[in-house]
């Protein structure tokens, strides 16, 4: 719970002069505050016991109509300035996250569930709101204005200010023993909300095999299970939170009728003025209504404490960067992580070495694939890995792709090390065909242009012929101008597949990656696709990873299978 406060304090650097200037907006609205109670009491004083009438009284008045619009618009700032404190601190944080998660790559992330990570970065993040626009500020205001208050009550009637003193102890005292157990209901709470909002999003990406396999009961049983444990976790810290509020109710009321009784008696006995007997009793309960607003915004900090252990654990799983940065389009040290100094484009010479692994090693936890994996790519040649499912073949294209880092040894592209290439520059020359590609929302040739911006229509048709995509566009009423759903709804698996290659055709590559292009296609579509493949690798460097033997490449190599 420390490690977390440090935590959060650290974050808010950034916001710290925001935090400043709502600190001393809530002061000085309190200093008007004090103002104002001394018009009242000075109106009633006048009004009662000197008999002066509205005529008299009308200057007072309108100072206090001032003092009060004042005190409104400062409230407004306040507000206002504490939301931008948290605003420039959760902004932060979205984009350090979302760095750390970039620089995890697309192989770290298929492992974490998507459900989880979402809800640290929406519901998690945005809780922290309430710690830094009203915690925060409170706590700060909580520690002067009080005071500040005492320095005016004390002067008048010693008595009272004592008996402010000392009763005002029970507040925080109260927070700060319901306030641990408020902690631990607030992290089952957060923890419940995440294992709820991972099951939930596994259950609607699983939908159709749910379905097929007939298991919506029990999938349904699992979600009302997980919303009943959330349900149960909500309710355990609404309690907390009801009892929180009337214990603080409950001693300020106890502690204002202390001082109103010790008030009141001095009062009937004539040995109290009654401009400062009026004064003590109408500033009591502000007095108490700044702890007592301190206690209402205790809750926020245990949300939020629960929230940033949440959020530390992602952030410990992403590599930090080396400029502090938010992970932007350059990889700074690459997937090795090295020195950022030596920078330049990874094309390579003709007849030089394309791709060199040395000493290479790579393990998933508890599941070694290479120990000291050592081979090269000459310019132009190709190479098929050949080896059954989970032997590593995705893994190592995903090594040079730089989406994972080796855990030993180096990689060279084309005599460099992949540490040392800028991660825009690496992909100028390098092309990816994954096993099941995506298409996003827009038409046939939308979708291959993205293999090079600024590509003419001229050229995306030419990479469409060559990659038999005109084979059946042209059969469409539209042609190449043919809208396809996201992920390519409305096509083939073998016409997403030739879309992707023609995506390579138009970018022109040096050193093709192609993941088991064909693995998932019919005869008639894998004997095109592997037709365009041949004619993409004239003159090419390839790797493709294969479960069988690949003639026409010039060599193999055989991964072992998977430990």
């Amino acid at each position: 719970m420390a490690g977390d406060s440090r935590w959060l304090a650290g974050r808010g650097r950034p916001a710290r002069p925001l935090l400043i200037l709502t600190v001393a907006l809530g002061e000085l609205s309190g200093i008007l505050l004090i103002v104002q109670t001394a018009l009242l009491a000075s109106i009633g004083n006048r009004a009662i016991l000197q008999g002066e009438g509205l005529r008299e009284l009308a200057p007072r008045f309108a100072e206090l109509l001032a003092v009060m619009a004042l005190r409104v618009l400062l409230a407004w700032a306040v507000k206002r300035s504490g939301f931008e404190c948290a605003s420039v601190v959760k902004r932060a944080l979205r984009r350090d996250l979302i760095g750390g998660l970039r620089r995890l790559g697309p192989l770290a992330l298929s492992r974490m569930r998507a459900g989880e990570t979402s809800q640290v970065l929406v519901d998690s993040v945005e809780a922290l709101e309430g710690y830094y626009a009203g915690y925060l500020p409170q706590r700060a205001i909580a520690s002067l204005l009080p005071f500040t208050i005492l320095a005016v009550v004390f002067p008048l009637d010693w008595i009272s200010g004592l008996a402010l003193s000392l009763t005002a102890v029970f507040l925080p005292l109260s927070m700060i023993v319901i306030g641990e157990e408020a902690h631990a209901r607030n992290q089952a709470l957060w923890a419940s909300l995440a294992r709820i909002s991972g099951r939930f999003l596994d259950a609607l990406r699983g939908l159709a095999t749910v379905k097929i396999f007939g298991a919506q009961r029990r999938e349904l049983e699992e979600i009302e299970r997980s919303s009943e444990e959330y349900r149960l976790a909500t309710m355990s810290v609404l309690r907390i939170a009801f009892v929180s509020s009337f214990m603080l109710e409950l001693i300020t009321a106890v502690s204002i009728a202390i001082v109103a009784v010790l008030t009141g008696l001095r009062l009937l006995s004539g040995t109290m003025g009654f401009f400062p007997g009026y004064f003590i009793l109408l500033i009591a309960p502000e007095y108490f209504l700044v702890l007592r607003s301190l206690g209402a915004q205790y809750h926020s900090r245990m949300g939020a404490m629960s929230a940033a252990e949440q959020i530390r654990e992602l952030m410990m799983k992403a590599p930090p960067s080396a400029e502090g940065g938010d992970g932007g389009t350059e990889a700074k040290a690459g997937a090795q992580g090295g020195p950022t100094a030596a920078r330049g484009s990874p094309r390579r010479e003709r007849g030089g070495t394309a791709v060199e692994f040395r000493q290479v090693a790579f393990s998933y936890p508890g599941r070694p694939l290479f120990d000291s994996l050592s081979f090269s790519l000459a310019e132009g040649e190709s190479l098929a890995l050949v080896g059954p499912s989970g032997c590593g073949k995705s893994t190592l294209l995903s090594l040079i792709l730089g989406l994972a880092a080796c855990q030993g040894g180096s990689i060279s592209l084309g005599g460099r090390e992949l540490g040392l290439i800028d991660r825009s520059e690496l992909y100028e020359d390098l092309a990816w065909l994954p096993q099941r590609p995506s298409l996003f929302h827009g038409t046939i040739a939308y979708n291959i242009g993205l293999g090079r911006r600024g590509a003419s229509s001229g050229e995306i048709a030419l990479a469409a012929r060559a990659s038999h995509v005109l084979d059946f566009a042209e059969l469409l009423p539209s042609g190449l101008d043919t809208q396809v759903g996201e992920g390519g709804r409305s096509l083939s698996a073998g016409q997403i597949q030739r879309v992707a290659l023609a995506r390579l055709f138009l970018r022109s590559p040096g050193l093709l990656l192609l993941d088991e292009p064909t693995a998932h296609l019919d005869g008639e579509s894998e004997a095109l696709v592997r037709e365009s493949i041949r004619a993409l690798a004239e003159g090419r460097s390839l790797i493709l990873a294969t479960h069988r033997s690949a003639p026409g490449l010039d060599r193999s190599l055989v991964l072992g299978a998977a430990k």
